[in-house]
């Protein structure tokens, strides 16, 4: 246990489930900080009598301030600490035994340590159990990974600032790893370091044995902030990283057909994408839709 590393959990009105996994993380960090954003006093109530006989600190923002604004408190929790690392989970990842360390022995032994902005771990599908891919430039080089289970220096965040809060919800992690890879730091995956992930509710769709599409089922008040954060990161990256904002708007087109074919509330998701473009494009930015 590394007494310099804080885990930071950001929390919406979480269950028992949520507190079993919470334990995982806390085994793993040296202190642990969940953030909750809007859930009621009764449902916080265990995790309240967990805080004391786990020792971890909670913060309950009695609203939801948005995922990003959560994170910044839990980050800026840990700098007033002290600590030189912060891990950050949501409460939906399943974290496994000795993840925080067998990333660390990653840091360690990679040549160009100095320059690693994020360490993250091998991201595990819960819907297929597949290794999910991420997002590469052409040489290779990883660009976005998930926020959830990102290992961070937090020297980068005092160098390349925080979340971006006008984001919300939704391309946060994204946002910020295009930003600190701007700013000449890389983003290295352990693959010893495995993470069970969930991206919305996803529903894979076969013909006989044939894979025809995976489709994430958000709802259409997410679909909001997903398309209008899109729009925001290709205007901020487009002349940076071309390819990965092409890959981004084909993504975009894929989603509404997907939306058309297997998704239910298809008109009240496509007019909130609708929503999202248009602010994106007029740079309409912050917490306008309520979840």
């Amino acid at each position: 246990m590394e007494r310099n590393i804080c885990g930071i959990v950001v929390t919406f009105h979480p269950t028992f489930e949520h507190l079993d996994n919470l334990m995982k993380v806390r085994a793993q960090v040296g202190r642990l900080v969940v953030v909750d954003n809007g859930s009621s006093s009764d449902g916080l109530a265990g995790f309240r009598a967990a805080s004391l006989a786990a020792d971890f600190y909670l913060i309950a923002n009695g609203e939801n301030l948005g995922v990003a604004a959560a994170l910044n408190i839990g980050v800026r929790w840990a700098e007033s600490l002290g600590c030189d690392w912060v891990i950050c989970f949501d409460q939906d990842s399943t974290v496994s035994d000795g993840l925080v360390g067998t990333m660390l022995a990653a840091f360690d032994a990679d040549v160009d340590r100095g320059r690693v902005g994020t360490l993250a771990p091998m991201y595990i599908d819960r819907l297929s159990g597949h290794e999910m891919p991420l997002e590469r430039s052409r040489n290779g080089e990883i660009l976005t990974v998930s926020t959830s289970g990102s290992m961070i220096p937090t020297s980068v965040f005092s160098r390349c600032g925080h979340f971006r809060e006008d984001f919300f919800i939704d391309q946060i992690d994204y946002e910020f790893c295009l930003r600190i890879i701007a700013a000449g730091y890389r983003i290295v995956q352990c693959n010893e370091a495995r993470l069970v992930h969930s991206l919305g509710e996803r529903k894979s769709y076969d013909v006989g044995s044939k894979h025809l599409l995976t489709s994430t089922h958000h709802s259409a008040r997410r679909r909001y902030y997903i398309t209008r954060n899109r729009v925001a990161l290709f205007r901020l990256y487009w002349k940076k990283f071309p390819g990965y904002c092409f890959n981004l708007f084909a993504l975009t087109l894929k989603d509404m057909v997907k939306i058309l074919l297997v998704e239910r509330d298809k008109s009240e998701k496509i007019w909130n994408s609708a929503r999202g473009l248009v602010d994106g494009l007029l740079g309409r930015m912050g917490k306008r839709v309520e979840l």
